[in-house]
């Protein structure tokens, strides 16, 4: 686990450093300058990774986010449909592998998912630079898998995850941007050794995940708007 997580933290600072390098060549002002068609009416598609890590409790009695996992390193997955140039509407999904904590032995696997629906609205589409905003809301889990014995599973909701977003418009369809987020989460129930399935978890805490990355968007079968 720790090599996959390794993996994806290389590949993620890799990517940022190439978009950034990117930008980098390009004259500030004449992209804030630059116009480019906007996009409506759209299958968008999103691929992003990056890094990610949780903090906060997680119920009464029980160990801390931060004791069960540390830095680790997120896939992520979103479609939608750009609706007007500014709004998109979809779904998302995103992978995450994480090292153990310290809580937990060093050969557990941690595990971490999330899905659910999103909105993102674009306040510069038809610019080069086009800065945005999300907000989702869905489910999450995290699964502990050591060496032998029951895993441990832990369910909830993703109350609300905010991303923030500069997509460098390369064309109309495609779009790289760093991305930075944060989620507020609540795990409900989790099934755990000595348990014979799910049960609720008591006096369940809020606790937050942090993303840092970079994204590329996709839009396809849509109209050009000047």
């Amino acid at each position: 686990m720790k090599s996959l997580v390794s993996a994806f933290t290389i590949v993620s600072s890799l990517s940022l450093l190439s978009a950034g390098a990117a930008l980098a060549d390009e004259d500030a002002g004449s992209l804030s300058r630059a116009t480019i068609p906007a996009v409506t009416h759209a299958l968008e598609i999103g691929v992003g990774a990056g890094y990610t890590q949780g903090t906060g409790d997680i119920g009464s009695g029980m160990s801390s986010l931060g004791d069960l996992s540390g830095a680790g390193g997120s896939a992520e997955l979103q479609v939608g449909y750009r609706i007007i140039p500014h709004l998109e509407l979809g779904l998302y999904g995103s992978f995450s592998g994480f090292q153990s904590g310290d809580a937990l032995a060093d050969s557990t696997n941690v595990l971490g998912a999330s899905a659910g629906v999103q909105a993102a609205w674009h306040f510069l589409p038809a610019e080069a630079l086009d800065p945005w905003i999300g907000l989702s809301t869905g489910w999450r889990g995290l699964w502990l898998s050591p060496d032998s014995g029951k895993n441990t599973s832990l369910q909830g909701l993703e109350l609300a995850r905010l991303q923030v977003g500069l997509d460098y418009r390369v064309t109309p369809e495609v779009a790289i941007a760093p991305v930075v987020g944060a989620s507020l989460s609540m795990f409900v129930s989790q099934d755990a050794p000595g348990q014979s399935g799910y049960q609720d978890i008591n006096d369940p805490q809020a606790n937050v995940f942090f993303f840092a990355g970079v994204m590329g968007r996709f839009d396809l079968l849509g109209e050009q708007v000047r």
